[in-house]
């Protein structure tokens, strides 16, 4: 059980499984249930989940499940000192709808970039799972400045020319595709996520009945709103227009998730973005199916890598306030590299970034933090 539903059980246990009503206080908390007024009057619902003062990190869930799905990721962002924000996207739940034909992922990465300014978070990182990736890799083509390390991404969405499995819905009629039950699309995405297999690799992470959680989910998200389901199902079929951008045109590095059971994302796909993207890692989850946010192993890894990412960005912080540009020995002409981009500092901090453990790869390359902040030119 979660800490939330600890609290609302009045139990200690994680152990313990939540009834009904524990998991319905859950989803009515304040946390979970906030709105944010953009500059055109429309509100934006969102929930914050994990560490109260930890490092902020946006969250795009897959087709037309809202906040609530966030509540699984409680406790692990709490060990990892990680505070998510989980945006309903136009239409979803209690967030103001828009036209379908007006809407695109670019416009998502306009409303980020205005909570970000009206919370006055400077920096944050980004991660999607499904069709959330495509709002995640918005993001990280137009606020790429303020995204810190990696694009972590799980069971992607990508365009229907590379999703093989999907191209037929390609050729339904519009209006054939808007006239069929969100409900029973949601309530089976549900259904799928909640017999994804549980990892016994991590204890935090959520010890629940699915069903029941999955059950509490549908019946809220059918009492606020569906509307915004069919917006996303016609951004991922392209009906009335493209993306508006390439996942190619990302130059921040992307770490995919990928279960070699996913019925909706083929290993084409995937393997296309580890190709074609500039800097891109696949995980390969032997046995994973579409649902791997559910996945303690999957999402622990994740944010073991994000929270790396932040303790780079403060170590290269801290080397930028100790050291000014004239005691790197950077000339006006700009011949000489900072000291701390050096060859050898660069390709430690690319190791950081895969192996998740800062300190552990500068010691493995005989560059200790302490070493580099009271000598950076000799590297």
């Amino acid at each position: 059980m979660s800490r939330r539903m600890s609290e609302a059980a009045s139990v200690c246990s994680f152990d313990s499984i939540p009834t009904m009503a524990d998991v319905e206080a859950t989803l009515g908390s304040v946390d979970m249930n906030q709105r944010y007024e953009l500059y055109s009057g429309r509100l934006i619902s969102f929930a914050e989940v994990g560490h109260p003062c930890g490092h902020p990190v946006f969250c795009f869930l897959g087709l037309g499940c809202m906040r609530y799905y966030s509540i699984i990721l409680e406790d692990l962002a709490f060990k990892h000192q990680l505070r998510i924000y989980c945006i309903d996207r136009p239409g979803v739940g209690m967030s103001h709808t828009t036209e379908p034909e007006a809407w695109t992922p670019l416009r998502m990465a306009e409303i980020v970039e205005e909570m970000a300014n009206g919370f006055n978070i400077q920096r944050f990182s980004v991660m999607g799972h499904s069709c959330g990736a495509i709002y995640a890799m918005a993001c990280a083509l137009r606020l790429k400045s303020r995204i810190v390390g990696t694009v972590w991404l799980m069971s992607p969405w990508v365009h229907l020319t590379l999703a093989k499995r999907m191209k037929w819905i390609k050729h339904v009629p519009t209006t054939l595709l808007k006239s069929q039950s969100t409900a029973s699309l949601l309530y089976k995405s549900l259904s799928v996520a909640a017999k994804e297999p549980p990892s016994s690799s991590d204890p935090n992470i959520l010890n629940y009945d699915r069903e029941k959680l999955c059950k509490a989910m549908l019946e809220d998200n059918m009492a606020e709103s569906l509307e915004g389901a069919n917006n996303d199902l016609m951004v991922c079929l392209e009906l009335y227009h493209s993306f508006g951008f390439s996942y190619k045109d990302v130059k921040l590095p992307v770490h995919v998730f990928w279960g070699t059971k996913d019925a909706v994302i083929s290993r084409e796909a995937v393997d296309w973005m580890e190709q074609k993207l500039e800097q891109c890692t696949l995980s390969v989850i032997e046995g994973g199916t579409h649902g791997l946010l559910w996945r303690a192993d999957v999402v622990s890894q994740m944010f073991k890598g994000i929270a790396s990412s932040w303790k780079l960005a403060e170590f290269e912080r801290s080397l930028s306030q100790r050291w000014s540009i004239k005691q790197l020995g950077l000339n006006s002409s700009g011949n000489r590299h900072l000291a701390y981009r050096s060859s050898a500092y660069n390709a430690t901090v690319q190791q950081a970034i895969q192996t998740s453990n800062i300190y552990e790869s500068l010691q493995q390359a005989s560059l200790h933090p302490h070493q580099v902040l009271e000598d950076p030119e000799r590297f």
